[in-house]
């Protein structure tokens, strides 16, 4: 670190094009981490995407429910049958352990990621990423999805 420090002190005295070079690094580095940091929170912003409502029971549009229950083969109109609730539950016992483990923890009742202090979710229990949970989360309800149209058909 001595011969950054003597250019430093070179390039005050007078032009010291030796540090041209890292000065055009590291101004490659801040713009880097710039559009990192704008990509992020542009992905944070996209993930919540407000729900439409319907303006006279102002309950959630009944094409939004129906596709959220298309979605998640563990919603609760589809949990009310017994027959798809056993289909499911023998459904989940065959997953893959990593996958099985996001579903029962999502069944408890647990968040994926919480902001709040003291409350456990799915992140802290499995420690590992929120990405990775999503993930998981998102492949288990395919297999599941894929395992009860076999069922069915």
């Amino acid at each position: 670190m001595f011969w950054f420090e003597e250019l430093l002190m070179l390039d005050r005295q007078g032009y010291e094009e030796r540090l041209d070079y890292l000065e055009v690094n590291f101004d490659h580095a801040v713009a880097a981490a710039r559009t990192t940091a704008k990509r992020s929170a542009q992905r944070r912003e996209n993930r919540a995407v407000p729900m439409t409502y319907d303006d006279e029971t102002s309950e959630l549009n009944a094409e939004i429910e129906k596709a959220a229950a298309g979605q998640n083969p563990m919603s609760d109109s589809k949990l009310d049958d017994p027959g798809y609730r056993s289909r499911l539950y023998a459904a989940i016992e065959r997953l893959p352990e990593p996958l099985r483990l996001v579903v029962v923890l999502l069944l408890k009742g647990y968040p994926i990621e919480s902001k709040e202090h003291g409350v456990r979710d799915i992140v802290s229990i499995l420690g590992c990423a929120e990405k990775t949970v999503r993930n998981r989360r998102k492949r288990a309800f395919e297999v599941l999805r894929q395992a009860l149209d076999e069922e069915e058909t």
